[in-house]
């Protein structure tokens, strides 16, 4: 479904110098396309920075004939626009490869239908970027990793590009290429930033307009307010919001879960929360609009949304929140992500899906049985983060059993899966029937819990399963000896924090005696 057209939106006008200056880098998509050569690298950026225009010029001159492009290597970093032109182009990929680190359903899509190009990655955000810098920088430009960064942003102003919704890895994109494109588009809002949103023109190489009113240059349409979360949903949302208090700042991640447990929080009575996410979007906007959420009481970042990038969806309505808006920092991935960040935010709550968790609680997210679905994402630094933190709450949530019947919780992970956070760092995990906290539980009680929230017609075959597969004391004397095992609810968790995350951070001396 196409896009809505923007009212007011304005394209580039000449008239000043520092608009010659952006005049004189002014090409089009197809010149562009001319000057890639057969074997070069092409880094598309991550999330809201998804180039469509040379994509398209680039597709159209994939084969193997005289001038024809080859050995095409592309690097994306959840990417929803854009790959469709080199899928229908070159289907079998004998030209060109796409390198995915965290796949979504548009690719997945294409890779359903027979697309062979998609090379999948196993990928965490702050920390995938930083490899993927220490990988391709050069300080010498010319001899960078990667011949083309590209980007989309918004209209350039006063001299600079503002990332817009891509900021993630904007600099990281620009700074490890040896030429750096910038898509402009008229539909994307200049975001205020946290760090790392503006960059001045003279460091972009080339620009080229994307004509936003051809529908095949639209951002897809999802009426994410219309969104009704099912039955099962809505128990699971209920489980977490019971963890919830006043003045939480949460983050949730994608899918219907989060979905569901952002609108049980809109109608909750619960007051002053806080949003820290990679992604902002639809949920944010609603519980301002709830009287939920005004960031007032956040430990950094106070009175201000924290975001990496945006996938609008709605791109009128983000538009209208997200232009020249201060009630949202767009900061870059190595920020919102960081675990030194994360641990730093009291009472952070954060709800992330799991697709399959064994019985010693190895959480598998973005590929189960050796088949990619996503990828970690920042399931992991956000787990990790708000255990961190002080009375942190991070929660993997799921429905009991999957699309196909079959259950989510199981003896062993299925031989391929990958591991997105390992069972000593998983701590609250939720389906319909409930939510437990395994944190620091020996194997028998991480069992014993987990199959008590698990369907219950599965539950006679994962106690059998731990007995005699993994050996595990599930049924021993000691439970009934101490039924609720010791273990501190929520509320007695409230103010603990592990004594190595309390950072101690000194300012740096101006002058060393080494300078």
């Amino acid at each position: 479904m196409a896009q809505k057209p923007i009212a007011n939106k304005g394209k580039v006008t000449m008239t000043t110098p520092l608009q010659q200056k952006l005049r004189d880098k002014m090409i089009t998509a197809k010149k562009w396309a001319e000057m890639v050569k057969p074997g070069d690298w092409i880094n598309r950026g991550g999330p809201g920075s998804d180039a469509v225009v040379t994509m398209e010029a680039l597709a159209a001159r994939l084969g193997g004939g005289p001038g024809d492009l080859n050995n095409i290597e592309i690097w994306n970093q959840a990417m929803m626009c854009g790959n469709g032109f080199c899928a229908a182009a070159d289907m079998d990929a004998k030209y060109h490869v796409v390198h995915e680190a965290f796949l979504l359903a548009t690719l997945r899509g294409l890779v359903t239908k027979g697309y062979k190009a998609m090379d999948w990655k196993h990928w965490g955000w702050s920390l995938g970027m930083d490899a993927e810098y220490a990988r391709f920088y050069r300080k010498e430009k010319t001899k960078r990793a990667m011949d083309w960064g590209v980007q989309a942003c918004a209209v350039p102003e006063a001299g600079y590009v503002n990332a817009s919704y891509g900021v993630n890895n904007f600099f990281i994109t620009a700074k490890s290429c040896k030429k750096f494109v910038c898509e402009i588009r008229d539909d994307y809002a200049w975001c205020e930033a946290g760090r790392s949103m503006y960059l001045p023109i003279d460091e972009v190489d080339y620009f080229i307009e994307v004509d936003t009113s051809q529908e095949k240059y639209q951002w897809p349409y999802i009426a994410e307010k219309d969104i009704k979360p099912n039955d099962t949903q809505t128990a699971i949302a209920d489980h977490c919001l019971s963890l919830m208090r006043d003045g939480d700042c949460i983050q949730v991640g994608i899918g219907a879960l989060p979905t569901a447990v952002v609108i049980g929080l809109a109608k909750s009575d619960l007051r002053h929360i806080g949003v820290h996410s990679e992604m902002i979007g639809e949920y944010a906007f609603t519980l301002y609009e709830a009287g939920i959420m005004d960031n007032t009481r956040k430990a950094i970042d106070k009175g201000r949304c924290g975001w990496a990038y945006i996938m609008p969806v709605d791109t009128p309505r983000y538009y209208e929140w997200m232009h020249r808006n201060p009630l949202f920092a767009g900061y870059d991935i190595g920020y919102t992500n960081n675990v030194v960040t994360l641990s730093q935010i009291d009472n952070f709550v954060t709800v992330n899906n799991f697709a399959q968790m064994d019985l010693r609680g190895q959480d598998a997210a973005g590929n189960v049985g050796g088949r990619p679905i996503s990828s970690t994402g920042g399931q992991f630094q956000f787990t990790l983060g708000a255990s961190m933190a002080r009375g942190g709450r991070a929660i993997l949530a799921a429905t009991a059993r999957d699309g196909k019947g079959k259950s989510r919780i199981v003896p062993m992970l299925e031989p391929g899966s990958v591991v997105a956070v390992p069972d000593w760092l998983v701590t609250y995990v939720c389906t319909e029937y409930g939510i437990v906290n395994i944190q620091g539980c020996t194997d028998a009680e991480k069992a014993r819990k987990l199959i008590s929230i698990a369907h219950p017609d599965d539950r006679a075959m994962l106690e059998k399963a731990a007995v005699e597969q993994l050996k595990i004391k599930s049924d021993h004397w000691m439970f009934k000896s101490a039924p609720d095992r010791r273990f501190p609810t929520a509320d007695e968790m409230k103010e603990h924090k592990y004594g190595y995350a309390d950072l101690e951070v000194r300012p740096k001396e101006i002058a060393k005696f080494t300078d």
